[in-house]
């Protein structure tokens, strides 16, 4: 029998060590500027520094290897600022969680200068109601100030099935009952345009009416129903064509004499109003 003499301790613990520190190094390898966060992840996927394991902006943690991407961890919302780049997806068209990444605001149209006036698209009177329920608020003004900018939001608790609640908005910003103006001296031409753009979220049952100057009050108006979204916002158009009193749309009659929109809320229901907008129109501020 042949003997082979055995390496000897020393040997043996130099070639562990080689291996274990050729494995550490091919594991952090290619992420450029990367700290210890991200294999091979490009620097540019990272948080605003794009470092793979800046701590700093919370984009993959110290020892996030080969679990996960960089882009995946940060607390800071590792693609940048949100509504910017948003780390590569696509831009919030419902304007929740901030910038809508678009300069229309999501609309499709021209933004339009506020009034220094609290306001939603210019729009600053609101005339509020509620029969057979409960509103909130229940008699200041339903405008609200939010990251800087104005929303309508009205919250209706109707008591039984004859009820309602409705937010009118007279789009000259002459109101009937807050400042005495006459709606037919204070109707508008909105005959050009196809319809109009709401940005708003919805709990329950709701539509919108258009009022005119010749019949201002009462059940009978061109109606449209609004889609509920819960409490995501969403932007919408809703076309004159589509709006319906006695199973027709609208004429040119009707849309040359709009004195405001009124929307109309039934049960249990909130509603928040972001954008109401009209190509070709600008409620005036004064």
């Amino acid at each position: 029998m042949i003997f082979r003499p055995a390496r000897s301790t020393a040997a043996l613990v130099l070639f562990l060590a080689g291996s274990i520190a050729g494995c550490a190094t091919s594991d952090n390898a290619g992420a450029p500027g990367g700290g210890s966060g991200g294999s091979g992840s490009p620097a540019a996927t990272g948080g605003a520094t794009g470092s793979g394991g800046d701590t700093s902006n919370g984009s993959g943690g110290q020892n996030d290897s080969d679990a996960a991407p960089v882009a995946s961890g940060g607390a800071s919302g590792s693609g940048g600022a949100i509504g910017a780049s948003d780390g590569g997806g696509a831009p919030d068209s419902a304007g929740s969680g901030g910038d809508t990444g678009a300069a229309d605001g999501g609309t499709g149209l021209p933004p339009l200068t506020p009034c220094t006036a609290p306001s939603v698209s210019r729009l600053k009177v609101w005339e509020m109601q509620v029969v057979g329920g409960t509103m909130t608020p229940p008699t200041a003004s339903p405008l609200r100030l939010v990251n800087g900018a104005y929303e309508m939001h009205v919250a209706w608790v109707l008591s039984d099935a004859s009820g309602y609640g409705t937010a009118n908005t007279p789009l000259n910003n002459q109101g009937q009952y807050t400042s005495g103006a006459d709606p037919a001296k204070n109707a508008v031409d909105l005959s050009a345009a196809p319809g109009v753009v709401l940005e708003y979220s919805l709990t329950g049952p709701a539509y919108l009416q258009i009022r005119t100057g010749t019949v201002p009050h009462g059940g009978d108006h061109y109606r449209d129903d609004l889609v509920p979204t819960g409490d995501a916002f969403k932007i919408v158009t809703l076309k004159f064509a589509d709006f319906r009193l006695n199973g027709g749309p609208p004429g040119p009659d009707i849309l040359k004499d709009v004195f405001s929109f009124t929307f109309v809320g039934a049960g249990n229901t909130t509603l928040t109003l972001r954008q109401v907008q009209v190509a070709g129109f600008t409620p005036p501020c004064n």
